[in-house]
């Protein structure tokens, strides 16, 4: 066994061991110090590079369990495993409410996503995914309130759903490969069944988020603990993303009207997304539906790297605009969330005129300001789309960023982080968030190809970035200038009152229209309408696999006895 093989083990074992050093009474009553040792050994693999040797084979583990670090597993673990330290050396310098509880999940799901990411065979893959949906739990409902606890019930009953999804994928794909062999994740789509693609899809589009399947994603991030909020919106939901791209880069093609259906779907969320961020004032809730946001234009991404799979595999273009993105979206919104909570947690002046204008300027990276990684990303997006098109996402974008800085700048949003003094907090408990904002911008510009370097340095490219910010700006000027005359826009009420009949009514229709949207929007996220979704997706999978184990039972019956 060679280095990259034991620093492949080590990186997957490293939560693992810090789990079991928990266990002594020492390191209990300082368990988030062992938070960012166990993300350590997995970037330093991720900066070591790609493993030329094939990785590691565990014979007695999940079916010949393997684990490989090729391009596609570095452009997700580099990122994220940065992400992962820094979150935790946060979490390790601004007390939590319970400490202890919280080092547990976290470590339990770094670990799923660390094997997931690492995952070379279909098998070990879902034990991963499996392992971090289920533990990040959690950390949605760590501070054990009841905003939280309902949060953590709309998450766990969707990612039911697709962990019913995913497992009916996995065990129908498992049994057309054969008895006793867990199928390789290259070249796993190549002889894929339409209804086990169609199963995929749910499951990861659930974990992304994608339009449609966000509902878990505004609420569970907007409760949780501010590094647990940064991990969940800038690592955890790429996974589904992750998914999908194994999928089609292993030779799943998807037909051209599903490829275009797919893009259309995720610029729509793209903008319904801003549009849902504007009606909310908590600043990890308009974060949290940003996220909504960007993972539209991954899935548009996808959508665009699908289109080009009956040429013989997605494009290599849509590729390098992914990895970027997902870099710089990672970085970014972690960015976002850390100063979110370094202002919940200070009032001294001299840190809150540090981080507002570091706020500002991730936001305006996010919104694919110039030279920014995000206008890396936008390049990419103007190889499949208008480029006027792909300007008005960053408009929207800037929108819903400058509405974020203004409450942020504004409000005390709410913190599971116990409040600290401004001498307490300091330089040393801003580095995490100086650290991660300093990576958002500079590492997408390391990840990205020449191609897309050169683009971005043009007058051209520049010219197209600094337009959708301008117009961000007189929308929003026109915005705030609207809302004295309409002050009922862009305001959701717990429980709106009864409306008055006799009474002429004051909003535009376009208001009306977005009030009757929030309101369907919220009963179809009640637990009864998901549950019965739930039921109903089981016993309908559970029939199609019945249907599908039909042939291959009756074969074996009818199979001669060779004795």
């Amino acid at each position: 066994m060679n280095a990259t093989q034991l620093a492949l083990l080590l990186a997957v074992l490293a939560p693992w061991l810090a789990l079991t050093a928990l266990a002594l009474p020492a390191l209990r009553r300082r368990a988030t110090m062992l938070l960012p040792l166990a993300a350590l050994p997995a970037l330093l693999l991720a900066l070591a590079g790609p493993d030329p040797d094939g990785g590691v084979v565990l014979p007695g583990l999940l079916d010949q369990a393997r684990l490989a670090l090729d391009g596609t597993a570095r452009a997700f673990l580099l990122p994220g495993a940065l992400l992962w330290l820094l979150a935790g050396t946060y979490a390790h310098r601004h007390p939590l409410t319970h400490p202890l509880r919280f080092a547990v999940f976290w470590l339990l799901t770094l670990a799923g996503y660390l094997l997931l990411v690492l995952a070379a065979d279909l098998l070990t893959f879902y034990a991963g995914f499996a392992l971090m949906t289920f533990v990040a739990y959690g950390l949605v409902t760590h501070t054990g309130g009841v905003t939280a606890l309902r949060a953590g019930r709309l998450y766990l009953g969707l990612m039911l759903i697709g962990e019913v999804a995913l497992f009916t994928a996995v065990a129908w794909t498992t049994m057309l490969a054969g008895p006793g062999h867990s199928p390789d994740l290259a070249g796993l789509g190549a002889e894929m069944e339409p209804a086990a693609a169609l199963l995929f899809a749910i499951g990861f589009g659930l974990k992304l988020g994608a339009p449609g399947l966000h509902a878990w994603l505004p609420r569970a991030h907007a409760v949780a603990p501010v590094p647990a909020s940064a991990v969940l919106s800038g690592v955890m939901i790429k996974v589904g993303a992750l998914g999908a791209w194994r999928l089609l880069e292993g030779g799943l093609e998807v037909p051209g009207h599903g490829a275009l259906i797919l893009t259309a779907l995720g610029l729509t969320g793209t903008f319904y997304a801003v549009a849902a961020g504007l009606r909310h004032s908590q600043p990890k809730t308009i974060l949290a539906w940003s996220s909504v946001s960007q993972m539209g234009l991954v899935v548009a991404l996808l959508g665009m790297a699908a289109a080009g799979t009956s040429s013989g595999g997605p494009p290599a273009a849509v590729w390098a605009g992914l990895a970027v993105m997902l870099a710089h979206h990672g970085l970014v919104k972690g960015a976002l969330f850390l100063g979110t909570g370094l202002l919940s947690t200070t009032a001294d002046r001299f840190a809150r005129k540090t981080v507002l204008p570091g706020l500002a300027l991730a936001g305006a990276a996010l919104a694919a300001a110039p030279l920014s990684g995000g206008a890396l990303a936008k390049a990419a997006l103007t190889n499949g789309m208008p480029g006027w098109l792909a300007g008005l996402t960053g408009t929207a974008t800037a929108l819903l960023m400058l509405h974020f800085l203004r409450h942020t700048a504004s409000d005390t949003p709410e913190s599971d982080l116990k409040p600290t003094t401004g001498a307490a907090v300091g330089i040393r408990g801003m580095t995490p968030w100086l650290l991660t904002l300093v990576a958002g911008l500079l590492l997408p510009w390391w990840l990205a190809d020449t191609s897309l370097r050169e683009y971005a340095l043009t007058a051209s490219a520049i010219g197209d970035g600094v337009w959708p910010l301008l117009l961000a700006g007189i929308l929003a000027g026109g915005a705030w200038w609207q809302r004295s005359r309409w002050p009922g826009i862009g305001r959701v009420a717990a429980r709106p009152p009864e409306p008055d009949r006799s009474a002429p009514r004051t909003l535009p229709g376009m208001a009306r229209l977005a009030h009757w949207w929030t309101l369907t929007e919220r009963q179809l996220h009640r637990w009864p309408v998901i549950g019965r979704v739930a039921t109903t997706m089981i016993l309908l999978l559970a029939l199609a696999l019945a249907f599908s184990a039909t042939p291959a039972l009756f074969a074996c019956k009818q199979a001669p006895d060779m004795d």
